[in-house]
């Protein structure tokens, strides 16, 4: 069989010898830029669309593509003499990358509706005063209904933002989160080696931001193509019309999508055209794409067969896609759970070295260009797994429950970006690890406390937050393929997740007192979550 690769950019790194391209200026630079993009981003969910957050790295990719257009047209204009470096650029791009990892993704944007829907959505029908918020630990939530009022329907004009109501409950979750992320970082360190050097995983999103910053000796520079600015005008012009439909309906937008329903038009299958998938598809195998659109077939077979024969098995949030088709969402956690069964097992020689390394035992194995070494990220990912079990216990998951819940979480981070590192793209999340419990085991078997605790967890633990693990392993990918040292560059990533979280949240809180989440866009889906989770399993 005729084995095709993906098309991919030269892998020549940028430099021969290691090169530091974590200077001030690149740090100073992507530190401002990781804050734009954050208050972009809420912004974007508060008054637009939002940004993709199944297109991983698609607003960091937009601004770099901004600054190297921008530094280009200075230098031609003789305004400054020289731009940022490749190796400069791609550090830019990679605090971007971990920026968006809390904002652009959906952690945030869920967790403060949550935190504020206990107290808001309370009511004597549904009983959530008494049976609910009593077993919520105190510091985790705004128990203030005024306080929650306030964020769901705004404080009008010459209302105060009351930070100091949100500032303990935020300073809590800032503990989780950071430990979350910190276990993500020292998870992809194990993996990085295995995945990009023995696998050579093609990394589409990678090749991405490397083809834009990268002038191979012989190669025309992508920005000197016609074809891609011919490319990008067809896509900017669809996106456009979007932008200027919603803001004025009388303008009609670019309708690139059609569905077809059949079985009487109880069964849709949509065909849309997305520029993000189709472009980033000529950076994949052919062997992926075409088991992509094979399962995809499979998939809406199964869908019609067990609507034919009545077997639908109602057992997800009415608001999923196909919420009435729990098997296929059971199925995606199970293809999830065994693709990282097989990977660890492909990877138990590399995972024996990594291991002897951090222990002692494998002194020979090196390290040295990895982000942080590698008895830091064992031990790292082993006390961050611990802490996230006792804070899920903390919370009121049974103890019993809380390794079960965290080893499904981190079976489907890692399904997730190693699916990424391979397809570049996730369009459909499957369920996450409270849906799956709750499905297999019920209420009733859980216990009130551990229902409870697990919807607490849901805005950090949903499918959508495994693109922090993603955004590591792609920085990684990067700093790998430009030839740079990688230990300077872990306290230029930790800052830009800071900041990109401090902001995002400053600017969140600000738009909901000033709006009211009400009026947020994207915030219909969210209060979905809030509502249905809790109605619904409870």
């Amino acid at each position: 069989m005729i084995e095709t690769k993906p098309q991919t950019v030269s892998e020549t790194p940028v430099s021969e010898a290691p090169a530091s391209g974590v200077t001030p200026r690149a740090v100073g630079i992507g530190a401002l830029l990781s804050v734009l993009l954050a208050a972009l981003a809420v912004c974007g969910h508060a008054l637009g669309g939002g940004l993709p957050a199944d297109g991983v790295g698609t607003g960091a990719l937009s601004l770099l593509f901004a600054l190297v257009c921008g530094t280009g047209l200075l230098r031609r204009a003789g305004v400054v003499r020289s731009g940022l470096s490749p190796a400069e650029l791609m550090v830019v791009f990679s605090m971007l990358l971990m920026a968006s990892a809390l904002p652009v993704n959906g952690v945030l944007i869920y967790l403060l509706p949550h935190m504020a829907g206990y107290a808001h959505y309370a009511t004597p029908e549904n009983a959530w005063g008494s049976r609910v918020i009593p077993v919520l630990p105190d510091g985790l939530v705004i128990k203030d209904a005024a306080v929650a009022k306030g964020f769901f329907e705004g404080l009008g004009p010459g209302g105060e933002v009351p930070y100091g109501a949100w500032a303990g409950p935020l300073c809590a979750w800032a503990v989780l989160l950071g430990a979350f992320c910190f276990t993500m970082i020292s998870l992809m360190v194990i993996f990085r080696k295995r995945w990009v050097e023995q696998e050579r995983l093609s990394f589409p999103l990678a090749q991405l931001p490397a083809s834009l910053v990268e002038h191979p000796a012989g190669e025309r520079a992508l920005l000197s193509n016609g074809v891609f600015w011919f490319g990008f005008g067809v896509a900017a012009l669809v996106g456009l019309s979007l932008i200027v439909s919603r803001f004025l309906p009388f303008i009609p937008a670019v309708n690139l999508g059609f569905g077809i329903r059949f079985y009487r038009n109880s069964i849709g299958v949509p065909f849309s055209t997305d520029f993000l998938a189709l472009g980033i598809s000529y950076l994949v195998s052919m062997d992926i794409l075409i088991s992509i659109l094979l399962f995809t077939f499979l998939s809406y077979v199964q869908i019609y067969l067990v609507t034919v024969s009545g077997s639908a098995i109602l057992g997800s949030p009415p608001y999923l896609p196909y919420a009435h088709y729990t098997q296929l969402h059971q199925e995606g956690v199970g293809a999830l759970i065994v693709l990282v069964g097989f990977g660890f097992y492909e990877a138990r020689h590399h995972l024996k070295d990594v291991f002897g390394k951090a222990f002692g035992s494998a002194p020979e194995v090196d390290d040295g260009d990895e982000l942080i070494s590698y008895r830091a990220a064992v031990v790292g990912a082993l006390a961050g797994v611990g802490f996230i079990c006792c804070w899920l216990a903390m919370t009121g998951i049974s103890w019993w429950v809380a390794p079960v819940f965290a080893g499904l979480m981190l079976a489907t981070y890692l399904g997730i970006a190693r699916i990424l590192a391979e397809a570049g793209v996730v369009m459909k999340a499957p369920l996450s690890p409270m849906q799956v419990l709750l499905n297999a085991a019920g209420t009733q078997a859980l216990g009130g406390p551990t229902v409870a605790g697990c919807f607490l967890a849901q805005p950090w633990a949903f499918p959508d937050a495994a693109h922090a693990a993603a955004s590591a392993s792609t920085s990684l990918k990067l700093t790998h393929r430009a030839g740079l040292r990688a230990r300077p560059l872990f306290y230029a990533l930790a800052l830009a997740l800071a900041l990109g979280g401090v902001t995002a949240t400053v600017t969140l809180l600000h738009y909901a007192y000033t709006l009211g989440a009400y009026g947020f866009a994207e915030t219909g889906f969210v209060i979905k979550a809030v509502n249905y989770h809790l109605s619904y399993y409870g």
